[in-house]
């Protein structure tokens, strides 16, 4: 909330807040007096205004922000000089991955007032104080009282900025620029891919830094390596924020390092103050038994001549579809085919919306407690599985679903109306390869700069038509399939250049299936089983390969060689017609 309404309603103490605010600014010099002689109709236009805020921390204890309002800075400085990289989210799961596989000793810090250690240089602007906090500023730096000016009979306070305050345009640049500058100045290097990802080896081992603006996650297999880069970053930026243990928050995720090489990633407490929020906001509570599963088989059918919603709840809907997409993202992927739908729908909601709103809402609160388990058989072979579901939504578009795992859970996952029409459910198979295999380049390249080149990466299609294609591009390409050679036959590049291997799977096995369609029944919690990490992908795809049988010694029992995981379409039907065939009928309900 703003400051001025917390003074109103916590009195003192939201006064004693933001005096420490003031009084940090003050101690790291991020204020400098401005003559107000020298002040001109211009400089005053130009004048950030301050933007003071009151907020509860979850330790009970009211935190005072100060920032300023950068919005006029858009005007005059432009994107480039002003955009700053994060932290991928896709990147992130994969640190997690390798530090639970490699049982690392993990730490997460917090440089507080981050931004506030660089230096606005050559830049120069003014910041506008007004009201009460113009006192505030006086209290504490009482040298500032001449500066005061008064305004429509109120005072008012012009200061130079000398430090990257919040919300100025520049400042994350500033303080990237500034982190990775001392980074790199102790011998870290950054990952290609992901420039908020830092490495060096250190005792012969890996040392990671990953790092979102000031949240950082740090990693290395000694515990005593971790202090000591802890102290060296600690002499650049004192005050460091610092967590140790296995169960550690990072980012709003609270993440468990377990002994088994596994990670358990949850986002509880925020799923069920989500809940708790809707339920008063709509004051009644939600049925938490009533669903089985986020979505009816009908979720990507609209109910002609529904309504609009009224204000009121598609103001709800608009701000709570969003806040389940950030968990889902992280910690849930097993609801993103129903997220995924209903982000298409925030600019015209309606009363068919709402009911699928409501009833994923409601399956969000009977599964509240439900942690994801991502786990690694090891770090150089990646199975991705993708599928598609031919026009199913009412513009006749087809639904593109994937999946990307390295043995337990997935690490990523993708469910998306496609971006064109097609005419066959070839030609939607290979659309929605082509739409999901950047992901499967992503996580190679980052795990190459990672150290770990993998020596397969799987591609699973369940689409005959669709494997020759692209295996053999244009030579398997009739003047039915002409029209999508252009944009969607790079994927073939990449197989022929030996990046990827195809590989069969049976349709019953496709738990890509899981992001295309709303599955029901007992599929629905197989496919969700795998996907939530808590069974392994071999327990539903037989033509997974574990990495025991992956390697065999040659005739001198001193050399080992990668066994060949790549199968044919046709020994991989053979296989699958040997086995007994099971009914769909008990498992998918469509």
């Amino acid at each position: 909330m703003t400051a001025t309404k917390g003074i109103k309603t916590f009195g003192k103490e939201a006064v004693a807040a933001m005096f420490a605010e003031y009084k940090q600014l003050n101690d790291k010099n991020v204020f400098g007096r401005f003559d107000k002689r020298n002040l001109t109709k211009d400089l005053k236009r130009n004048a950030l205004r301050a933007v003071n805020l009151i907020k509860r921390k979850r330790c009970g204890k009211l935190k005072g922000r100060t920032c300023a309002n950068g919005a006029p800075q858009q005007k005059y400085i432009p994107r480039e000089q002003a955009s700053s990289p994060t932290l991928r989210v896709e990147s992130l799961m994969a640190l997690i991955l390798i530090n639970a596989l490699e049982k690392r000793d993990v730490a997460i810090f917090d440089v507080p007032g981050a931004y506030l250690f660089a230096d606005l240089d050559d830049k120069f602007a003014l910041l506008k104080i007004e009201g009460d906090f113009v006192k505030i500023m006086c209290d504490v730096n009482p040298d500032f009282v001449e500066d005061i000016v008064y305004e429509n009979e109120k005072p008012v306070l012009y200061v130079q900025i000398l430090k990257a305050l919040y919300r100025m345009i520049e400042s994350a640049l500033l303080w990237y620029s500034l982190y990775i500058e001392v980074l790199l100045k102790n011998g870290f290097i950054l990952n290609p891919v992901d420039k908020c990802v830092a490495n060096k080896i250190i005792d012969g081992k890996q040392c990671t830094i990953g790092f979102y603006v000031d949240d950082n996650m740090i990693s290395h297999v000694k515990t005593s390596v971790v202090d000591d880069v802890l102290k060296l970053i600690e002499s650049y930026f004192p005050g460091l924020q610092i967590q140790r243990g296995r169960k550690l928050d990072f980012l709003g995720l609270e993440v468990e390092f377990r002994d088994d090489g596994k990670a358990w990633i949850e986002t509880v407490q925020y799923l069920t103050n989500m809940i708790e929020t809707l339920e008063e906001e709509l004051n009644t509570k939600l049925e938490h038994n009533a669903y089985s599963t986020p979505a009816a088989n009908t979720l990507f059918k609209r109910t002609i001549g529904s309504k609009l919603l009224d204000e009121k709840k598609s103001d709800i809907f608009r701000r709570f579809v969003p806040m389940v997409l950030w968990a889902m993202k992280r910690s849930r992927p097993d609801c993103e085919t129903a997220v995924s739908f209903l982000m298409k729908r925030l600019s015209e909601p309606r009363r068919d919306d709402w009911h699928k709103f409501m009833r994923l809402m409601s399956w969000i609160k009977r599964t509240v407690e439900d942690r994801r388990i991502i786990g690694a058989d090891d770090l150089i072979h990646m199975l991705t599985m993708t599928d598609s579901a031919h026009a199913v939504h009412e513009d006749t578009k087809g639904h593109t679903g994937g999946i990307i795992t390295f043995g337990t859970g997935v690490i990523d996952q993708k469910s998306s109306t496609q971006k064109m029409n097609s005419r066959s459910s070839t030609e939607t198979e290979q659309i929605g390869t082509s739409e999901y295999l950047p992901k499967n380049i992503y996580f190679e390249m980052f795990m190459e700069g990672q150290g770990y080149k993998l020596k397969s990466n799987i591609l699973c299609k369940d689409n005959s038509s669709e494997i020759k294609l692209i295996t053999n591009g244009s030579d398997s390409c009739t003047w039915n399939s002409k029209h999508i050679a252009v944009k969607y036959f790079w994927v073939t590049d990449r197989i022929k250049n030996g990046n990827i291997q195809v590989q069969y799977c049976p349709t019953k096995q496709m738990i890509a299936d899981y992001m295309s369609k709303p599955l029901q029944g007992a599929l629905f919690h197989l496919f969700r089983n795998v996907i939530m990490g808590w069974s392994h992908i071999s327990s539903v795809f037989e033509g997974y390969v574990p990495p025991e049988e992956r390697v065999e010694l040659d005739t001198s029992g001193k050399k080992s060689k990668l066994v060949e995981l790549k199968k044919t379409y046709a020994s991989s039907v053979r296989s699958q017609n040997n086995r007994v065939e099971v009914d769909l009928a008990e498992c998918q309900e469509i």
